[in-house]
């Protein structure tokens, strides 16, 4: 197993699968293809690199759909191309920190730092 699917298998997939949200802040853009990957059926990636506007409308309707009954989407992961915001200032006016909020982020922690890093 590479670098690569063990982060994709054994990070990311199992964040996204506990929440039903995964917001990926990647600045450096080493994890864009890897949340692409992730793409199926029954999970809808957000790209938030094209419009910010935009991805929100798509990551709200995405999220909505989530949230419901027999719902024909089990999660969404939203990649922010962008440093994950640390203070409260930042995250006010972070246009996804309210994805954040409702789920998960990736990096979370110094260990996830640490993926970064390798």
């Amino acid at each position: 197993m590479t670098i690569a699917e063990f982060i994709r298998e054994s990070v990311l997939r199992p964040r996204l699968k506990q929440s039903g949200c995964l917001v990926v802040y990647d600045a450096e853009k080493r994890y864009r293809d890897l949340c692409f990957d992730l793409a199926a059926d029954k999970v809808c990636v957000v790209d938030a690199s094209i419009s910010s506007i935009e991805s929100r409308e798509s990551a709200l309707l995405a999220l909505r759909e989530v949230g419901q009954p027999k719902a024909s989407l089990q999660a969404v992961l939203i990649y922010v191309p962008t440093r994950r915001p640390e203070s409260d200032e930042q995250k006010q006016v972070d246009p996804f920190a309210l994805y954040a909020a409702c789920g998960v982020v990736f990096p979370h922690d110094d260990g996830d730092e640490y993926l970064t890093g390798l």
